[in-house]
């Protein structure tokens, strides 16, 4: 029997990549394994920890995987996750100190496409995702779990209800970027977005910023591509943007001491 049924934050892992994602970076999450006898030869090393934690991991049929993962899986994991935090002023604090790219999903009510962005933030290095009140019940959705394969063990998850309000607050430290769809620039006719000092914060909206929300953006683009009919959606598009911000932000040669040392270096050079 399944532990923790009753758990609203229970998730299920299905797939060596995504049990293997979450041994490696949240083992104590983990409450119970099952999986074929292939599929166990990849799991050895989870299922010697589980049960020195006295946690259930079996070899069994395939029948008995199924039955728990509610899939055609050859192995999956029964996890209990946190309940999400709220985003406070002082995260924004610590992620402009370390000049960290934030991201905030508002309006997603498709898991698959929450998915991507997910996997596209794991492959730019981007930690943070930031779940607005129309978003968050997608937090412990099972699609967004299976299809993030794994990236999501990296990414850390945080309710942000009050949207508008947050971020008149963190305006003047954060330069907000919306992509959204048929709102906008186009990223290729868009100049590089630099703010010596600031920390990007990406808002991806798949259906539009909202009016409320607007005001705040500094620099809004829309979800690329040519062919109306065949739009892209959020994840595809967010990965297009984070490969445009590596290359766009990095700064010239003589702007990388910052304003203050070139002007400092320019009077010196007018002594001399």
């Amino acid at each position: 029997m399944s532990l923790d049924q009753s758990n609203p934050n229970r998730v299920i892992l299905c797939g060596l990549p995504a049990i293997l994602a979450c041994f490696k970076h949240h083992p104590r999450a983990l409450r119970e394994l099952r999986a074929t006898r292939e599929a166990s030869e990849g799991l050895r090393e989870v299922a010697t920890w589980m049960k020195s934690q006295q946690l259930p991991a079996e070899v069994c049929g395939s029948r008995d995987v199924e039955e728990l993962a509610g899939a055609a899986v050859t192995a999956c994991a029964v996890t209990a996750r946190p309940v999400l935090g709220l985003a406070k002023i002082s995260d924004f604090v610590e992620w402009r100190d370390e000049a960290a790219t934030v991201v905030v999903a508002d309006n997603f009510t498709d898991p698959s496409d929450l998915a991507a962005v997910v996997r596209a933030m794991a492959a730019f290095g981007s930690k943070r995702l930031l779940l607005s009140g129309t978003s968050d019940k997608l937090a412990f959705d099972p699609i967004l779990w299976d299809e993030s394969r794994g990236a999501l063990e990296s990414v850390r998850l945080i309710r942000a209800p009050a949207l508008p309000g947050l971020l008149k607050l963190i305006e003047s430290t954060t330069v907000i970027i919306g992509l959204a769809r048929g709102m906008g620039r186009r990223l290729h006719e868009a100049t590089a977005v630099r703010a010596p000092g600031r920390h990007n914060l990406i808002l991806l909206s798949p259906d539009g910023v909202s009016p409320s929300i607007q005001p705040k953006v500094e620099h809004l683009f829309r979800f690329p591509g040519i062919v109306t009919d065949h739009p892209l959606a959020a994840g595809d598009s967010a990965a297009l943007l984070f490969q445009w911000l590596s290359h766009s932000s990095k700064p010239k040669p003589e702007e990388g001491k910052g304003f203050l040392a070139r002007k400092r270096a320019r009077k010196a050079g007018k002594g001399d």
